[in-house]
């Protein structure tokens, strides 16, 4: 029993850390009484956690993990995946403070095996009410989802696959690479299949880009272990700016 109180008071705490961080602007006694209406749920991979079309029910933190977002085309079966959602991002904003009926306009799926931190609608609006800090923390996070989109736009449709390859792999590194080893190995959590689909091509064209990459000494690749030999060539191959690399390293 003591074992398992202890388990049950780290989990506790792992969360309020993690929600601080995500939400810097609260003060500590709100974080806490944040968690306190927080429920953690987990989603093996491959997991649907939201149904497009379905109810809402509130909003979704990412604790660990990568979702992808997406929506069903008109035939039903054919689907678009929109963005994937990597640690400290969130989904469902947009049916929980938009005066709407709650149904969600897109689909959320596990990539991999994730852990997220959810709040139920009525209970998040009502702490809002009650703690308006936490709209200065999501006012941030949308404008730089607004940002990211238009560069997602612009880059699938104007952009070289050698840039945007560079650029997931610059992002990816950020959230899943170990930082403490040089030079900085990503081991990825998702397939090649996945990696294709985040910038649009068939994974043929994938492994033909990876290929230069190996050519040009930028990368070494053993299995879904990705070695980024020259990070600053990268850089300079995905010939981005310090405001945009700046938002690509907190997101996907």
């Amino acid at each position: 029993m003591d074992n398992d109180m202890s388990k049950a008071v780290s989990t506790v705490k792992e969360r309020e850390e993690f929600l601080a961080s995500v939400l810097p602007s609260l003060e500590p006694a709100e974080v806490e009484e944040l968690q306190r209406i927080s429920l953690p749920v987990h989603y093996d991979e491959g997991e649907l956690i939201a149904q497009e079309g379905s109810y809402a029910a509130g909003v979704y933190i990412v604790q660990s993990g990568l979702l992808s977002i997406g929506k069903y085309a008109s035939k039903g079966w054919e689907k678009r995946i929109l963005r994937f959602l990597a640690v400290g991002e969130m989904f469902g904003l947009e049916t929980v403070f938009l005066e709407r009926e709650p149904i969600n306009v897109q689909f959320a799926k596990a990539l991999v095996e994730s852990s997220l931190v959810f709040f139920e609608r009525s209970n998040i609006l009502a702490f809002s009410k009650a703690h308006p800090r936490l709209f200065a923390d999501l006012c941030r996070w949308l404008c730089r989802e607004v940002i990211m989109l238009e560069f997602k736009l612009t880059r699938e449709t104007v952009e070289s696959i050698d840039r945007n390859l560079a650029l997931l792999l610059i992002a990816l590194t950020n959230k899943y690479g170990k930082k403490d080893e040089m030079p900085p190995v990503l081991d990825l959590p998702v397939s090649r299949q996945t990696l294709a689909e985040m910038i649009g091509v068939s994974i043929e064209t994938l492994m033909r880009a990876l290929k230069r990459f190996r050519e040009r000494g930028l990368i070494e690749t053993s299995g879904r272990q990705i070695t980024i030999i020259d990070l600053e060539s990268l850089k300079e191959r995905a010939r981005i700016t310090s405001f945009y690399l700046s938002i690509i390293e907190e997101t996907l």
